[in-house]
């Protein structure tokens, strides 16, 4: 359980990292387009990208050394909740292609607000390392790591409901999704890395599954 501070100041916290990764998503999906990659928006964008990242970073490690009991080791947590980790892998990779599958035999139409498909080969790798260095980490630490940090404290059957719900909206909202579709699979997806974070109460566990789900989602574009 966090040592937390008054729920005011959490709150203000907890937009301000809104605020970061909205910026930053935002800032990708202007620099790579289907013309190509703008090279002086790249620049802007790993500065301010990597910059947010590592703030976030700094200060959600700050916050969980106020944990009364902190996680384990990576391969330590890996090896004891191997299971479920590998069910919500399996679950997100197996989302990711059934909504592209039905995308490419036009059963469903692609997602306005997106990676680009580009015959710039900078662009497919520019998407790569964003999406997985900087985008996936400041996503997770928005909707699991500082989401249940500050809010849901609680260890009830309620709490948890409740928390992976609201978990899984703020997912769908901070991709900026460009339209419900889009916004319902990146809500699924949410709830898939909220469970893993609350099965696991280890951040680098819902991490993985998310860096996965990112590596999966561009691949597939």
């Amino acid at each position: 359980m966090r040592v937390g501070e008054s729920p005011r100041i959490d709150l203000v916290r907890y937009l301000i990292w809104i605020i970061f990764s909205v910026i930053t998503l935002s800032l990708k999906n202007i620099t790579a387009t289907d013309k190509g990659l703008n090279i002086i928006l790249m620049i802007i964008f790993f500065a301010v990208g990597i910059v947010f990242t590592f703030l976030m970073t700094r200060r959600y490690l700050r916050e969980r050394r106020s944990f009364s009991d902190n996680p384990t080791g990576f391969m330590s947590s890996l090896i004891s909740n191997i299971g479920l980790v590998t069910l919500m892998i399996i679950l997100v990779c197996a989302l990711r292609l059934m909504v592209s599958y039905l995308q490419v035999t036009g059963k469903l139409p692609s997602f306005q607000n997106d990676d680009v498909a580009s015959s710039d080969q900078k662009v497919f790798i520019f998407n790569m390392i964003a999406n997985i260095f900087i985008i996936a980490i400041q996503q997770q630490l928005v909707q699991t790591g500082f989401f249940f940090n500050y809010f849901f404290r609680k260890s009830t059957a309620g709490n948890a409901v409740i928390g992976i719900v609201l978990s899984g909206v703020i997912g769908g909202l901070i991709s900026l999704p460009g339209s419900l579709l889009q916004f319902f699979m990146m809500m699924a997806l949410g709830w898939c890395y909220a469970l893993t974070y609350l099965y696991t109460q280890d951040e680098k566990m819902a991490m993985l599954v998310g860096l996965i789900s990112a590596i999966v989602g561009t691949i597939l574009i």
